[in-house]
């Protein structure tokens, strides 16, 4: 079993108005297909199915207090014409088709219903910012075949992430999926465990190797969240707004952390924040109240 995560990006971000959706902000251009898509999606969200996972990862039941940010989630090749993500982790057209015996669902559907958290944060369902309603994959295009998510963000649970995803200072997006097994491009063996790679993936993934490119197939994926992640132009900005938020959950009173961040690096402030989000809620008074000591 492994477990695979992938940069995203987002093409737009939709704000529901009444009974309506307008396209509030635009990072790239968006297709007939795509846009046919979202708009059937954000018409059709269930209020049912929204009620019962507000419950669930304790956001709003109220349709008209979200965002919809459409990142694009998983690009997806064919053998003859592999699109292999940055990290050498391929997603074949075939398994994004094949039915998940599990969720009883196409794979690409697995996304539905899944929580949006932050930095991968996901064993805490009621710490996700979001959900997602509904995906599609858009296949119009031999050479560009996609799944787009439709990603619905509480703005009430979390106002200053809600902002920088309209203003498009916050616009980085993370897949997290699981699959049973790789296979190499390049060997062909199958592995199920780090332990069972070949030599070609342990030594030379996204590495050219006898003029191929090695990467890996995944085979059995299920994909299991969608992660908000730190900008990479400003590494730190998201970080410090999530110690901010968690605190001032626990205390309900304004912390300046700016001390926090003179004494951290970027990287320590990432840990921090990590362990703040799924955390929080579980911290004994005494160290919420030294936290706050600490911080104010």
């Amino acid at each position: 079993m492994f477990y695979k995560t992938a940069n995203v990006p987002i093409i737009g971000t939709f704000q529901s108005s009444g009974k309506f959706h307008k396209l509030a902000s635009k990072t790239a251009d968006i297709t007939p297909e795509e846009d046919h898509q979202v708009k059937k999606a954000l018409n059709l969200i269930s209020k049912d199915v929204l009620n019962a996972v507000s419950k669930v990862y304790n956001i709003s039941s109220n349709i008209d207090d979200y965002i919809f940010p459409i990142p694009r989630a998983v690009t997806a090749g064919t053998p003859q014409n592999p699109k292999p993500n940055n990290n050498g982790d391929h997603f074949l057209d075939e398994e994004m088709r094949r039915f998940s015996s599990a969720h009883r669902c196409l794979v690409y559907e697995t996304f539905r219903n899944d929580p949006m958290h932050v930095e991968h944060v996901a064993f805490d369902p009621k710490a996700a910012r979001g959900f997602l309603p509904d995906v599609a994959y858009i296949t119009s295009d031999p050479n560009d075949m996609h799944v787009i998510a439709v990603a619905a963000i509480d703005t009430t649970k979390d106002s200053p992430l809600a902002e920088g995803i309209l203003s498009g200072k916050i616009n980085g997006f993370s897949m997290g999926c699981s699959c049973d097994a790789v296979r190499c491009s390049k060997c062909h063996k199958i592995a199920h465990s780090d332990n069972e790679l070949c030599s070609c993936l342990k030594n030379y993934k996204m590495a050219t190797l006898d003029g191929s490119l090695v990467y890996e197939d995944c085979l059995g994926v299920e994909f299991e969240e969608l992660s908000i992640v730190a900008n990479p132009a400003d590494p730190t900005a998201l970080t410090q707004k999530m110690l901010q938020r968690q605190a001032k959950r626990a205390s309900q009173e304004a912390i300046n952390f700016n001390p926090v961040a003179s004494m951290l690096s970027s990287e320590e402030q990432m840990e921090a924040a990590r362990y703040f989000a799924s955390n929080m809620s579980r911290l004994p008074e005494s160290v919420v109240k030294i936290v706050n000591n600490l911080w104010n």
